[in-house]
């Protein structure tokens, strides 16, 4: 594992600008029932299976802010052209939000080896949030060449919550270990009234508390809760006991980039430009806001099950960081330090276009640029070594990497902002806003099972038994309670409302 470097400093959050299309003030739980489609442009292909088309499993993903459902049909009929499903499934919802319905068709095995699934469409739509009520509707199912596919009809109902009672604890199923650190635990589990699956990072009151950690937790919590964007993993609530905090996030079960990564040695050029063009989508996103992410690595990046990136842990995040402003903690991963940092020179938001250049360079070769296993020879090398890109990285890429990764911050490319490095040749086939929509489909999609499978993490975490264990130790004082009063979220709220800094300095640990 690539071990961080903590940050020590708490900036201010009060004034960062509002998300825009600002969360709803609706907070509940949304039903979506997935009736039919009919007039499914069915894959020319399929006819020749014929009667045995049975053999062929259609399905769909129903995705609401990141929480995904993964539903078989109950009929189909390849003649008539149409797919049943009568399949609902619940999600819990904090801000307005958009449905988006994936149809596919999972085809029988050639030869005994498994074939790709075949992409039929996709449908989206808004959900009317401003009332309790039902609504029926007909959506367009698209091709990814955006030709209609069909016709989708779909129910849709929200239900307002009640009251604003906290949650706690007895309202989750504990499922799976999937990560452990420093301050506690990260599991998996089952919402029980809604079903739905998330991550739950469990973090000890008490340990953040001996290393002045508390308004560092209140940060990411307020970042997490406020960014709104497809790319970056959401919080859905949290809330705390008397010893504990618990920050529940979208559950994201496709991996880790750096496992992908490791497994493969190195990436397609195609597949490392899908994945950074949705990654320099979200670091927009987060200068916009002025923060500055600090910790762009493999292994904070996480692929959901239709092979898009969703970036988490903003442990490392500088927030107010307008332009102009500099700042100089000494914090990251040794690998992708920019050179600004190891001088101590200050630093602004540029600092993300250098790991950003150094995880295209390790996507496209398997390594960073100046990797060494000695620590301060590697910090000597991201100071003075020539960048040396192998042969089989093309032209394009190879102009883009010496333009990210130019040791004056002032004439990096990303500089004047990110829209520069968007106009990049590397990047000249990408609509931008078809890559926002998720209307590219993923090069790579990863072996997921259901909404609950877990086989994309260590074993070490998974075997171990999921328990909320009991704080031995005296209780923490009324005052040092006082300070996590800003802590519990379950619906939406104006970023700057909390005391902002950036939250835990290390990173959930994982075996690598």
């Amino acid at each position: 594992m690539k071990g961080n470097i903590d940050d020590q400093k708490t900036p201010n959050m009060s004034s960062a600008p509002q998300q825009q299309g600002s969360p709803s003030s609706a907070a509940g739980m949304l039903v979506v029932r997935v009736q039919e489609v009919l007039n499914a442009k069915i894959p020319s292909h399929l006819a020749s299976l014929g009667a045995n088309h049975a053999e062929a499993q259609p399905y769909c993903v129903i995705e609401v802010d990141k929480n995904e459902v993964i539903a078989n049909a109950r009929d189909w009929n390849l003649k008539d052209r149409q797919i049943t499903w009568n399949h609902r499934a619940n999600f819990d919802v904090s801000r307005s939000c958009e449905v988006n319905i994936s149809v596919y068709i999972r085809m029988p095995p050639v030869s005994g080896v498994p074939s790709d699934d075949v992409f039929v469409g996709i449908a989206k739509t808004k959900p009317d949030m401003s009332a309790d009520k039902i609504t029926e509707t007909s959506l367009q199912l698209l091709s990814n060449e955006g030709i209609e596919a069909g016709k989708l009809n779909v129910q849709l109902a929200f239900k307002r919550t009640q009251g604003n009672r906290p949650l706690n604890i007895d309202e989750f199923e504990l499922l799976k270990v999937i990560g452990k650190g420093s301050f506690g635990k990260v599991m998996q589990v089952c919402k029980k009234d809604t079903k739905r699956i998330y991550a739950m990072k469990i973090i000890k009151k008490a340990h953040i508390v001996e290393r002045a950690e508390v308004s560092h937790t209140l940060a990411e919590r307020a970042v997490l809760a406020q960014l709104n964007h497809p790319f970056i993993v959401p919080l859905k609530f949290s809330f705390q006991s008397p010893e504990k905090l618990y920050l529940v996030l979208a559950f994201v079960n496709g991996g880790e980039l750096f496992h992908h990564l490791q497994r493969e040695g190195r990436f397609s050029e195609d597949r490392a430009k899908f994945y950074s063009a949705q990654l320099l989508c979200a670091l927009e996103c987060l200068h916009s806001y002025n923060i500055i992410y600090r910790d762009l690595k493999p292994e904070n990046i996480l692929l959901d099950f239709q092979g898009n990136i969703a970036l988490c842990d903003f442990g490392l995040c500088k927030l107010n960081m307008r332009d102009g402003n500099k700042t100089n903690t000494f914090c990251g991963t040794p690998e992708y330090l920019a050179p600004e940092l190891l001088l101590g020179q200050g630093y602004n938001k540029t600092v993300d276009w250098w790991t950003f250049g150094i995880l295209v360079f390790e996507m496209l070769t398997g390594l960073p640029p100046f990797y060494d296993e000695n620590t301060n020879e590697m910090y000597k090398r991201i100071l003075t070594d020539e960048l040396r890109i192998p042969d089989h990285v093309s032209p394009v890429a190879r102009d883009m990497l010496k333009k990210l990764l130019d040791r004056d911050p002032a004439k990096r490319l990303g500089a004047e902002g990110a829209e520069a490095i968007k106009k990049h040749d590397f990047f000249n086939e990408i609509s931008w806003s078809k890559l926002l929509a998720k209307k590219y489909t993923a090069p790579f999609r990863p072996n997921v099972s259901s909404a609950k499978d877990t086989s994309n993490f260590d074993e070490e975490f998974t075997s171990e038994a999921p328990v909320d264990s009991v704080v031995e130790g005296s209780k923490l004082s009324e005052s040092i309670q006082q300070q996590f009063a800003g802590f519990t979220y379950q619906g939406p709220e104006v970023i700057g409302s909390v005391a902002a800094g950036s939250l835990l300095s290390s990173s959930i640990m994982r075996k690598h």
